[in-house]
């Protein structure tokens, strides 16, 4: 087992790192716009083909007026363009901006869109290449102000769907990021946010013994990575340490979050807040694949339920706390009773929306 400590990567200088834009379609030389009765968008224009003089050919999201037209008058759609999720909108086609504007964005484009290669904590080990990279490979860009614009949105973020929309964003791969383990998730999250907004994060935390508060600076480039062992899954099994039972079980990933919050929200809207609270129960039993041949989830829930609180125990750390990942346990000293105590990693709204630092006035 190999640690090692968590540091930004430096962006890979090979100038034959494949850029996401370059199989963007191009404005053709060759388009007329005599035969369209109306002056076309130039973000449609440019994406359009001449095959011959009585049809036109265009791929791409079209608006419904301008299709309706084009029907009429012998433009045919072909299909529509891929939509690159993971590319900032200033990639986007040309627009018919004033030219400090075009100068600034293509000045940015070679930043927004540069990507830095990591490695997943998990190795790839339980990815089959279409859920996640085999090889534990990823290539990550920094956030900017439109995913920043994502996470400010309430919406996303109260249906859960905000931090996959950045990851989709940020992530050079095609890959669901609901797919990918959730302590791979975790990994990513803290990166990104090293990458995008610095590593220095400012917390606000209660000290235990005085039960005041205090502010103080995590620096998350000392969060330690361990790797997956080389003898730790895919498959994996246990036995229940009380009741000698044998267990086959999973790892949880980014959709067994999204249905855990789904199913609090249920519970709580059907019983209400007087309800017991079983969702620790039920999400251990959709990570159970089998308990001594036991397979279907209603069962495996009665089945928890009554096991001894011993086994609990144990099932809810073999599927919550695999032996890999971004070690999230930070050690702080107190300024108010010099004591050291450790505490999680608090993720605060200003995670992603940091306090601006205060200048120092300097006197004359």
């Amino acid at each position: 087992m190999t640690d090692e400590i968590y540091r930004p990567q430096r962006p890979n200088q090979n100038p034959q790192q494949s850029n996401p834009m370059q199989n963007l379609p191009h404005q053709h030389p060759a388009f007329n716009p005599a035969m369209q009765p109306e002056p076309v968008p130039p973000h449609i224009a440019q994406r359009m083909e001449v095959e011959d003089e009585s049809k036109v050919k265009i791929s791409g999201n079209i608006p419904p007026k301008l299709l309706e037209r084009l029907q009429k008058t012998g433009g045919v759609p072909e299909q529509q363009a891929p939509v690159f999720t993971n590319a900032p909108s200033i990639n986007t086609f040309s627009q018919n901006f004033s030219g400090n504007l075009q100068s600034i964005l293509e000045s940015l484009k070679s930043h927004s869109s540069h990507y830095e290669q990591v490695t997943l904590p998990s190795m790839g080990r339980f990815y089959d290449g279409t859920d996640g990279p085999t090889n534990g490979v990823l290539h990550i860009r920094p956030m900017t102000g439109e995913e920043e614009q994502i996470l400010a949105t309430p919406r996303f973020v109260k249906k859960g769907t905000a931090i996959n929309m950045i990851f989709s964003r940020c992530i050079q791969e095609n890959i669901k990021p609901e797919n990918l383990l959730s302590v791979d998730r975790t990994f990513i999250l803290i990166y990104l946010r090293g990458i995008s907004y610095g590593t220095e994060y400012e917390v606000e935390i209660k000290d235990p013994e005085s039960d005041r508060k205090f502010t103080t600076v995590i620096d998350l480039d000392t969060l330690e990575v361990e790797n997956c062992p080389v003898d730790y899954g895919p498959t994996l099994m246990d036995v229940l340490p009380k009741s000698n039972l044998s267990v086959t079980y999973r790892l949880s990933r980014g959709r067994d979050e999204i249905a855990l919050q789904e199913y609090r929200e249920k519970k709580l809207k059907n019983i209400g807040e007087n309800g017991s609270d079983d969702s620790l129960i039920y999400r251990t039993a959709q990570l159970i694949e089998e308990i001594q041949g036991v397979t279907d989830k209603h069962e495996l829930q009665i089945l928890i339920k009554n096991l001894p609180i011993q086994d609990v125990s144990y099932l809810r750390n073999l599927v919550t706390e695999p032996p890999f990942g971004i070690d999230t346990k930070v050690t702080v000293i107190s300024p108010l009773t010099s004591d050291e105590f450790t505490i999680e990693l608090p993720l605060e709204a200003n995670f992603f929306f940091p306090r601006g630092k205060k200048k120092e006035k300097t006197q004359a």
